[in-house]
């Protein structure tokens, strides 16, 4: 066998221009199908980063009523039992965001609208998605204020401003009553419209007091130091949780709808993709073709000379295997300087489509992704794609005929 893998090694390199065609057009498969793979993958990832930032976070702990019937009667303790259980996930989880949410009527002498409830902690709320940078008028809560900061397009309808005072009225906790004036402390400006159009800000502890619901929160975020831990810090919560009141959620659980519906685009990319294969199959075929017939009277004077059939189709099959081993190994090399830079300077969008990306408070950029399966999937397919293809010599030598061998 060594015998065969040095002859192989040295027909490659006997023709070089040969050689270098072959790995070329192996190598620019790579290129193209891991380049075109990994800015489609990056969209997606920017996508769900922008996602969970301002929705969902990377995971929820909530009363396991609350998935299936999201309201108050659904909320759960805040409490100590709760807090121990997070103390032993210190070092892998980087803050958490309390909620307690629910619907109301909003009133002003004139006006009435539904509205969302937020009650947050002005201070984790913040870092989670900065709303102190984005209030436009008055000033941001604190933790102790009795008063509401409304998203800048509820204040428009309502036809409130800093100042004024809001009045709600709504269902609390197990049927309690909830009502409560506040003075409207500041107007914040939300990226999502349907969030701008009804979203009332109010501190978690008035928030608590409006709902008759002390000590209990909706849903409790969690943001991880490492997103990649995600699946194993929430399996591992579930764990120490008391699976009777207590359920931690994914982030992919939580945003099933998107999810599904980057999976129905994935399937018509995954055809143009395929398509390209295609392309790339033929062309390395006429490739192969081509010298396949330049050598025909090359394997007939070795069989001439004594060599057996499986024998010359061994080594065409080496040759092969080399030939798009190095194609494969070269093309991720050059991909992915590429793929990295584009990954560390997105590139920027503009017209219509960066206008609506920033009006939803997205990044308008096309990033690309070095998520390390996008290498080797692309590699090992266009691999499997060339080795076949290249399989065709050893096929043609094995059945060659030399009664009709070119002259």
């Amino acid at each position: 066998m060594r015998t065969f893998i040095k002859l192989a090694w040295r027909n490659i390199w006997r023709n070089k221009r040969r050689s270098f065609i072959s790995i070329g057009a192996v190598l620019f498969a790579v290129l193209f199908a891991i380049t075109a793979d990994s800015f489609e993958r990056g969209s997606y990832e920017l996508m769900i980063r922008n996602m969970v930032k301002f929705s969902t976070g990377y995971i929820q702990i909530q009363d396991v009523l609350y998935d299936d019937e999201p309201s108050i009667d659904n909320s759960m303790l805040y409490d100590e039992s709760l807090l121990e259980v997070l103390d032993g996930f210190g070092d892998r989880i980087s803050y958490t965001v309390p909620r307690i949410q629910g619907f109301a009527l909003a009133a002003t002498d004139s006006k009435t609208r539904g509205v969302h409830v937020m009650g947050i902690d002005p201070g984790s709320e913040d870092r989670f998605n900065n709303l102190s940078e984005n209030i436009t008028e008055g000033s941001y809560l604190e933790e102790n204020d009795n008063a509401v900061v409304l998203a800048g397009g509820l204040a428009e309808i309502l036809g409130l401003g800093v100042g004024d005072t809001l009045v709600i009225i709504g269902q609390g906790f197990q049927g309690a009553s909830a009502a409560g004036m506040y003075p409207v402390k500041g107007i914040v400006r939300l990226s999502i419209p349907e969030m701008n159009n009804n979203t009332v800000y109010v501190p978690l502890e008035a928030a608590q007091w409006f709902y008759a619901a002390d000590d209990r929160i909706s849903a409790l975020i969690i943001m991880p130091e490492n997103p990649r831990h995600t699946g194993r810090i929430t399996s591992e919560l579930n764990e120490q949780l008391d699976s009777e009141w207590y359920t931690a959620l994914p982030w992919q659980h939580m945003l099933q709808d998107l999810l599904r519906m980057m999976q129905m685009d994935r399937a018509g990319s995954q055809l143009i993709i395929f398509i390209l294969y295609i392309v790339i199959g033929f062309g390395l075929f006429g490739t192969i073709l081509t010298m396949m017939l330049e050598r025909l009277r090359e394997f007939a004077m070795l069989m001439a000379l004594g060599m057996k059939r499986f024998q010359l189709a061994i080594i065409c099959l080496l040759e092969s295997v080399f030939m798009s081993f190095t194609g494969v190994i070269a093309g991720i090399l050059i991909s992915f300087p590429f793929i990295y830079y584009f990954n560390r300077n997105p590139i920027p969008l503009g017209g219509e489509l960066a206008g609506m990306m920033d009006d939803y408070g997205f990044e308008a950029v096309l990033p690309t992704s070095i998520e390390p399966s996008i290498f080797i999937t692309q590699a090992v397919t266009i691999f499997i794609i060339a080795l076949l293809i290249g399989s065709y010599p050893a096929y043609k030598a094995f059945k060659l005929d030399l009664t009709h061998h070119p002259k």
